[in-house]
């Protein structure tokens, strides 16, 4: 999976990932542990998840951190079913349509 396609970004969420330089997204992960991290993340990389494409959320038995995810999905319509993983994280596909 590490080739020419990845890009690390380093930095706070909220100062990098405003202003990156990426289209489309296949596979979103996010390890943002805090309510305010993973919301920036969902805010400015979900957008540019592709259709059919996966989110998944390493944390999401953290309360702090699923009530992001909660409030993201309902503040954007988004309703595909959240799938637990381990107990601790959970993923969902971004519908196709």
């Amino acid at each position: 999976m590490l080739d020419d396609q990845v890009e690390f970004v380093e930095g706070w969420f909220k100062d990098s990932l405003p202003g990156i330089a990426v289209e489309e997204i296949a596979l979103l992960r996010l390890d943002g542990d805090m309510y305010e991290s993973t919301m920036d993340a969902l805010v400015h990389l979900y957008p540019k998840l592709s259709p059919g494409g996966f989110a998944v959320v390493d944390d999401y038995a953290l309360l702090c951190c699923s009530k992001a995810v909660k409030d993201y999905r309902e503040a954007n319509g988004i309703t595909e079913e959240i799938v637990d993983i381990d107990g601790v994280g959970a993923y969902w596909q971004k519908r196709t349509t």
